[in-house]
């Protein structure tokens, strides 16, 4: 077992993961925070924009016209930076490459004993791992001079595919089952929320805008506020957009329903019968695969992305 990682029970899934899940990792979430912040100051440079070029007089229109050209400039900067692209790229590469560690480690899949012995599962890893290198092979992640060595078979990984099946089991549903499912069940629930305010703002800017439209035709006043209104009500409709937040809520409750489900399979599974291996595998494999499915929506994305930009 790798030194730090105590008794085999209580090894955790940071010791078990490969240098390149941390490299696709680290990217994805620089990706994300750069996509995120410069969509939401671009969206609030537009509403500023809007707010100071509805009002009257000539000294509004200068803050108005740095506001559009800082919008400009961002615009500009993500569409060359294309952080959201390192973001879904990033994500798409390291849960790959968590998946054939978890794989390996729990003997999972094709991963199981004996007739397939540990010299087929290892060439069994570095071959699916190629096909991972080969898909991201010349993105921003994954360099053209990234080499296997990066995702090597850690001895975390060795150590814990050597134990039980009740030690592999132990594991494998604290630090990957539950883990999981615990962060699509937050997950799920933090963007039901944000998509259900988002909704309300849909409902109330523009009921707010009819307001402001009936009393401005009544000479309640003069500034023109349905210009902002629109800004504001077209940003929250652009960053709902953005975040997905009604997809991701159904996606996650669905993939964490499947794992909780699956929890139970494993958690009622006899280690001691003839076949517990085998089923063990099946089991593990369907675990994993309802994980993918997130994943391998980020890889559509990923290539939905690249497909939009080369077309411009």
């Amino acid at each position: 077992m790798a030194s730090g990682t105590g008794r085999t029970g209580w090894v955790r899934e940071r010791d078990l993961m490969p240098e390149l899940f941390w490299t696709a990792d680290s990217a994805s979430l620089q990706g994300q925070n750069r996509a995120v912040i410069l969509s939401a100051w671009e969206l609030i440079l537009l509403v500023v924009a809007a707010a100071t070029g509805s009002a009257d007089g000539e000294p509004w229109a200068w803050p108005a016209a740095v506001a559009y050209l800082g919008a400009i400039a961002l615009s500009v900067v993500i569409s060359r930076q294309n952080p959201q692209g390192l973001w879904y790229e990033g994500r798409a590469a390291a849960e790959s490459v968590k998946t054939l560690a978890w794989k390996f480690a729990v003997r999972a899949d094709a991963y199981q004993p004996p007739p397939r012995t540990l010299p087929d599962a290892e060439g069994l890893y570095r071959f699916q791992l190629g096909r991972v290198l080969g898909a991201f092979r010349g993105s921003r992640v994954i360099g053209p001079d990234t080499g296997v060595e990066l995702a090597e078979i850690t001895e975390a990984m060795r150590g814990l595919r050597e134990q039980p099946l009740a030690v592999r089991r132990e594991v494998y549903l604290r630090e990957r089952i539950q883990v999981q499912h615990d962060w699509y069940r937050s997950k799920s629930r933090h963007c039901a929320r944000a998509g259900h305010w988002a909704g309300v703002l849909g409902v109330v800017l523009p009921a707010l805008g009819l307001v402001l439209a009936v009393l401005r035709a009544l000479g309640a006043f003069t500034y023109d506020a349905l210009g902002t209104v629109s800004a504001v009500a077209a940003s929250v409709t652009a960053w709902a957009q953005l975040r997905q937040y009604r997809p991701l809520a159904a996606a996650y409750g669905l993939a964490a329903d499947e794992l909780e489900l699956i929890r139970r399979q494993l958690t009622r599974l006899d280690v001691e019968s003839a076949d517990a291996e085998e089923i063990w595998a099946r089991l593990a494999r369907d675990a994993e695969d309802a994980v993918s499915r997130e994943h391998t929506t980020w890889q559509a994305r990923r290539e939905i992305r690249t497909t939009t930009d080369r077309d411009h």
